[in-house]
């Protein structure tokens, strides 16, 4: 695989699984009586939020794996299942089924800790964004450059995370609620196949390494 195709693969897969537009009618009823300047605080921190951690993971990915022993293909495989599981929520219309604690949902009253809890995480960074970018940057056929490109793929995908929060009051009133089910469903079925592709990588590695074949 080309570099550039790697690029386009990891850009589509990260936008894919963020869902951006699919966070839109979320961010619209969140902010809905905040002034445009709250409201700009509560998108730039979100952004930030996940940001921060889909790069802190993607570089502590590896250390991790080394500590627990786990191979990458090992990890690819148990990733590909819960990226189905959400892709097969997005096709089903499910939004994010991960809960607040008490505590977190009283933080979040604050006008822009919403921010970080639960549009930065789990909305935005969730368990499937943080395990896509964790695999394409820690398999281990992927070059420097190719991480590199990994690194370029979330900067483009966060900035057009930011741009569409950002409008995301006309781009509510464009495509309204059942617009924003039509896009996160296909972009459902995009996951899916990502994660159809990871599960057979995965498995595929562990047979060849095994002499099997």
């Amino acid at each position: 695989m080309s570099i550039l195709l790697f690029f386009v693969t990891v850009t589509i897969a990260l936008f894919a699984i963020l869902n951006p537009i699919g966070a839109v009618p979320t961010l619209v009823s969140l902010t809905q009586n905040y002034s445009p300047k709250e409201k700009n605080g509560v998108i730039r921190k979100s952004v930030l939020v996940a940001s921060g951690m889909i790069i802190g993971f993607m570089l502590i990915g590896v250390y991790i794996f080394s500590v627990l022993g786990i191979d990458i293909s090992d990890f690819k495989i148990a990733g590909g299942i819960l990226l189905f599981k959400v892709a097969f929520d997005m096709l089903q219309g499910k939004t994010s089924n991960t809960k607040l604690t008490q505590a977190e949902t009283d933080e979040s009253q604050e006008k822009e800790a919403i921010g970080v809890v639960p549009i930065g995480t789990p909305l935005l960074a969730g368990p499937g964004t943080i395990t896509t970018a964790i695999i394409y940057f820690n398999s281990l056929s992927v070059s420097i450059p190719e991480k590199g490109s990994v690194f370029l793929s979330v900067v483009i995908v966060m900035v057009l995370t930011y741009y569409i929060l950002k409008f995301s009051t006309r781009i509510f009133d464009r495509v309204g609620k059942t617009g924003s089910l039509i896009i996160s469903r296909i972009m459902g079925l995009l996951l899916a196949a990502i994660a159809v592709s990871f599960v057979i990588s995965g498995i595929s590695f562990i047979v060849t390494s095994s002499g099997l074949f």
